[in-house]
């Protein structure tokens, strides 16, 4: 929807996502920085004069709420008889916008959880199946051979997991991804000082939170 409208009907657009004084309030802000022009008797108010106004909204006796604009001139100014309009694509573009970043976010997060649960599965299943093996081998070392240790097991493997979810954590509360450093901070507190690589951190990192 385009075209023009009241102050009035511009303070219901803005409705429920703004209170009425706080819409009265981002309107104010939007013409001083010139974010939504206002037309005041046909005519767009030039960027020099448009912060000397200011939208007031105020309560009627049916509950219903109006808007108007005030001036702050020293002399002349608003008149009673003025009209003043703005542009309802302007005014609508005020509205809080979808986070659709963090929608992605949560999405990618999801994902990568459930990823590594079936790969860390998939590992153990594999371990075990080794092991099943190594158990029915009925040859024997050779004497003159050192026996072979088993490498060691990650210390913490499920620790891309818990980067998973702290970035979930961290977007929503700072709107922004959690660095590698920021990352490894939060495992050295978990895990009693060890942490993965930063390289390492970095990768899960780049998977989880892509433009």
């Amino acid at each position: 929807m385009s075209g023009r409208c009241s102050p009035t009907k511009a303070l219901e657009l803005l409705r429920p996502a703004f209170e009425p004084m706080e819409a009265a309030a981002e309107l104010t802000r939007a013409v001083h920085d010139n974010r939504c022009g206002i037309i005041g008797n046909g005519t767009t108010i030039k960027s020099d004069i448009a912060p000397r106004l200011m939208v007031v909204a105020q309560p009627e006796n049916d509950g219903r709420w109006t808007a108007r604009i005030v001036g702050t001139f020293a002399l002349g100014g608003v008149k009673p008889t003025d009209v003043w309009e703005f542009e309802i694509d302007e005014v609508k573009a005020l509205l809080p916008q979808p986070d659709t970043r963090g929608e992605a976010l949560e999405r990618a997060t999801a994902a990568a959880e459930e990823a590594m649960i079936e790969a860390q599965a998939q590992a153990e299943a594999a371990e075990a199946r080794a092991e099943a093996i190594a158990s029915e081998t009925t040859t024997k070392p050779d004497p003159g051979q050192p026996r072979r240790r088993p490498g060691p097991k990650p210390e913490h493997p499920l620790w891309r997991l818990d980067v998973a979810a702290f970035a979930r954590q961290f977007f929503n509360k700072k709107k922004r991804g959690p660095s590698a450093g920021e990352v490894a901070e939060h495992l050295q507190i978990k895990y009693d000082g060890w942490e993965p690589p930063e390289s390492d951190i970095r990768e899960v990192l780049r998977f989880l939170i892509r433009d």
